[in-house]
């Protein structure tokens, strides 16, 4: 017989499953509000996204509606902060409008961040939020890329930023197409990111990579793609 406190304990993880569940999904932007027509408007694109850590991701946009357009301080803000967007700081960036009011910044985000662009026009233009997802780096090196079939191989690399004691996975591609998991392994510290090291049987040819899976800082992460040819 099921006891009242056996009762209320799973119905209280039941109820923790969607939470936890959407938790492990990427984080979307906000639908954008269209200004009306002929209003002022400032709009902000991010181009790679997502990014890989350490490298640049280019903010951009254009400063419409206002005049002139030209010569307009355009400062850039920031939230990193679930939920997204309500808690924009300054990033201590500026830009100045040309060319028919475009501006652009780069920069290098070290985890998911929300930005949004403000214009000192008259009125003050801000631009809807822009939410930049961030890969972690991960490296890839293999002893051999034509090993004897049923030989172990060693996969090995880098991950930036550090997540000590972290799971990464090799994956290897099916002939449809997706890549399923042949191996686990710990990330151990390597100051200043994190590093692995694992040996997996390759019996057959065909193309490998290390996934780390994402986490509310960052998205999912990938290696290059290594394609082995057994002899």
């Amino acid at each position: 017989m099921t006891t009242p406190s056996v009762l209320a304990a799973g119905l209280l993880a039941a109820a923790l499953l969607p939470s936890v569940a959407l938790a492990q999904k990427p984080p979307k932007d906000p639908k954008p509000v269209t200004p009306p027509k002929g209003a002022a408007a400032l709009t902000l694109a991010a181009k790679p996204n997502p990014v890989v850590f350490t490298r640049p991701v280019v903010l951009s946009g254009k400063l419409s509606g206002v005049n002139p357009d030209n010569g307009v301080t355009v400062r850039l803000e920031r939230d990193d902060t679930r939920p997204f967007g309500d808690s924009y700081k300054p990033t201590g960036l500026t830009a100045t409008t040309a060319n028919g009011g475009r501006y652009s910044f780069t920069l290098k985000p070290a985890r998911n961040t929300q930005y949004r662009a403000i214009a000192k026009a008259s009125p003050t233009v801000t631009s809807a939020p822009r939410l930049v997802l961030v890969r972690p780096l991960v490296g890839l090196r293999v002893s051999t890329r034509s090993p004897r079939a049923g030989r172990l191989v060693r996969f090995s690399g880098i991950v930036l930023p550090a997540r000590d004691g972290a799971t990464a996975l090799v994956q290897r591609r099916t002939s449809t197409g997706r890549f399923v998991t042949v191996r686990r392994t710990r990330l151990r510290d390597s100051s200043p990111g994190s590093k692995y090291s694992v040996r997996v049987r390759v019996r057959s040819s065909g193309a490998y990579r290390v996934k780390l899976p994402g986490t509310p800082e960052l998205v999912n992460g990938f290696s290059r793609t290594v394609k082995l040819t057994t002899r």
